[in-house]
């Protein structure tokens, strides 16, 4: 998935991103537009809804990168092009609460389907992607240097069938709710593993979720 938050100054080169990968372009500084206001305009607002420019491109989950769309849009701004993040975004608490008018009960929120994890994702058909590339934790400490890397994966892969990941990893067509795939996780954290990235965690995504107060 593209970087979301890298300013591209090519329409033609979002609209090529989108399609080779199926995610949301970047959103663009220039591809915000208010009737009446001026791309300092549009930097502010970004600002306003957790973008600031310039500084850091910003480590969003899904639902903060639709947080920020509506907070863009809920100051008038519209995307270029006609383009609405929940259309790709429909099953974050954000996009589902829009929808509904009313907040996610917790029941609600943690029977969502959970993604972020790349653990949990089927394998399709011919796309050439084996087990290995889906193990998404490492035993914390363990050495980052490429040469550990097959024996650091393997050691991984045991234990995440032992907590609860497909076996083989990409072999369920389904990825697990919010709930199940926390559960999951805090067994890979209890046996002193650490993900390969933090956006991954349920709890990261979702502090609200049974069990991540621990």
């Amino acid at each position: 998935m593209p970087r979301y938050f890298s300013l591209v100054s090519s329409s033609a080169l979002i609209g090529s991103v989108f399609l080779l990968t199926g995610c949301p372009p970047p959103p663009d500084l220039t591809q915000w537009q208010r009737p009446g206001s001026t791309i300092d305009d549009a930097r502010v607002a970004m600002g306003q809804c957790g973008v600031p420019l310039p500084g850091p491109e910003p480590s969003f989950t899904d639902n903060e990168s639709v947080l920020y769309y509506q907070c863009m849009e809920g100051k008038g701004f519209t995307y270029k092009g006609g383009f609405h993040i929940c259309d790709y975004y429909k099953n974050t608490p954000a996009c589902i609460e829009k929808q509904q008018g009313h907040p996610l009960s917790q029941r609600q929120l943690e029977a969502l389907p959970f993604v972020a994890d790349e653990g949990f994702h089927p394998i399709k058909p011919d796309s050439g992607r084996n087990e290995y590339q889906l193990i998404s934790w490492r035993k914390a400490g363990a050495s980052r240097h490429f040469s550990h890397a097959a024996e650091n994966d393997k050691l991984a892969l045991q234990v995440m069938y032992e907590c609860g990941y497909p076996k083989p990893l990409g072999s369920v067509p389904f990825v697990p709710t919010v709930l199940k795939a926390a559960k999951v996780q805090q067994c890979m954290l209890d046996n002193g593993f650490e993900p390969k990235h933090k956006l991954m965690l349920v709890c990261r995504n979702y502090p609200q979720v049974t069990g991540c107060g621990k």
